[in-house]
């Protein structure tokens, strides 16, 4: 492998953990990210890490790190739209049994990993204009103009990937959408160790904790909450809330006061082959998620180290057989997950309160892993 010339895009959560791992094989990878190193890492917000994602850090000698910036979740908690607890979820069988189940910031799980890589072997504001199969590989021309030659080129930048339209048709992959998003923020100087989700008919909120603050999630359907505005909309979820939840009242008002909210619209990709030669898809970019079970950023991660322990046992003269034993591996699997955030999207995102009141009284019944469709066949793969 380390006779690969390996082309990376995008410096997200899959790219870099490849990117990292190659580095620990004696592969030097060339990453390029679309961002210039300014904007760089300066959004996004919380994560929820699985131990299959966690176990990842492990690989990368990064654990303590890790740890150090990040909080354990002991609860997943669901409530109903006026605060009151519904049900309450263990989440110790995840960590006795498999690891920590762990919320961090995405920036700083971001900049873990980038320790691993370096920034100086990123090219920052660059992307890929053009790519061609040949007899040597696969030419790739970048915005510069520069041309260079690669045996494998690996697409992680995203579910609205604009690499993978060069060799990906639009008919090739698709989007599901849930008609449903809304905005985030961050409650600083708080802590929890305990996911609090609020369900409601036509909205949905959620409190997601990381070290030191605590992530704010507050939505509904796109058609009726943009209509209405964030001040709007989070005025008649006040409205509903019982006077003694506090840090639901914290939360709506921090929204509230947001001058330039950041809307985040709930839809997911799916592309129906990860491979056309030697360039393949990594992560959203393959297999997108919605963030309803928490499981997007675990699944990139284990698919990284699933991809570079493959890449390991190949030689370049073998280098499709690898891809395709890769492709084996994991698509199946990651596809289930898939589903089963997209069946929990759906028990959550309901918009009649008569069925809202018959799923608050079913989920009374529910395990965590009837919940999420058996999470431990997502963590055990």
């Amino acid at each position: 492998m380390r006779k690969f010339n390996i082309l990376v895009v995008g410096a997200g959560v899959a790219g870099l953990t490849c990117a990292g791992l190659l580095k620990k094989q004696g592969v030097n990878p060339t990453v390029v990210e679309k961002d210039s190193i300014k904007k760089f890492n300066k959004s996004g917000y919380m994560l929820g890490i699985l131990p299959l994602g966690g176990r990842v850090m492990t690989a990368l000698d990064l654990m303590e790190n890790y740890f150090g910036a990040s909080v354990e979740m002991k609860q997943y908690e669901v409530h109903k739209e006026n605060g009151q607890l519904n049900h309450a979820y263990s989440l110790d069988f995840i960590n006795r049994d498999y690891g920590s189940y762990r919320g961090i910031e995405r920036a700083k799980l971001i900049d873990l990993l980038m320790k691993k890589v370096g920034k100086e072997n990123v090219l920052f504001g660059t992307q890929v204009a053009e790519m061609k199969h040949d007899s040597a590989g696969v030419e790739v021309t970048f915005s510069s103009m520069k041309k260079e030659m690669y045996g494998l080129v690996i697409i992680a930048d995203g579910l609205h990937s604009d690499t993978r339209k060069l060799l990906w048709d639009e008919s090739e992959y698709d989007y599901s959408d849930t008609g449903w998003g809304g905005w985030v923020a961050w409650l600083e100087d708080r802590k929890l160790n305990a996911y609090k989700e609020y369900w409601g008919a036509s909205s949905f909120m959620g409190l997601y904790p990381v070290k030191d603050k605590i992530g704010v999630f507050l939505g509904g359907p796109n058609n009726k909450i943009k209509k209405q505005g964030l001040k709007g909309f989070a005025k008649n979820i006040m409205g509903e809330i019982h006077a003694d939840y506090e840090l639901l009242h914290q939360a709506l008002n921090k929204l509230s006061f947001i001058e330039k909210p950041y809307y985040w619209e709930f839809h997911d990709c799916r592309t129906k082959e990860w491979r056309k030669g030697a360039v393949l898809l990594l992560g959203d970019a393959a297999c997108g998620f919605l963030p309803t079970a928490g499981v997007g950023a675990s699944m990139a991660m284990d698919s990284a180290a699933a991809l570079v322990d493959e890449l390991s046992r190949s030689d370049k003269d073998h280098l499709e057989y690898g891809l395709k034993l890769y492709e084996k591996r994991q698509k199946e699997r990651v596809e289930k997950a898939q589903e089963d955030s997209r069946s929990l999207g759906k028990m959550m995102f309901v918009n009649s309160k008569l069925v809202a009141g018959i799923r608050d009284y079913a989920i009374r019944f529910y395990s965590i892993k009837q919940l999420a469709k058996d999470i431990t066949k997502t963590i055990e793969g």
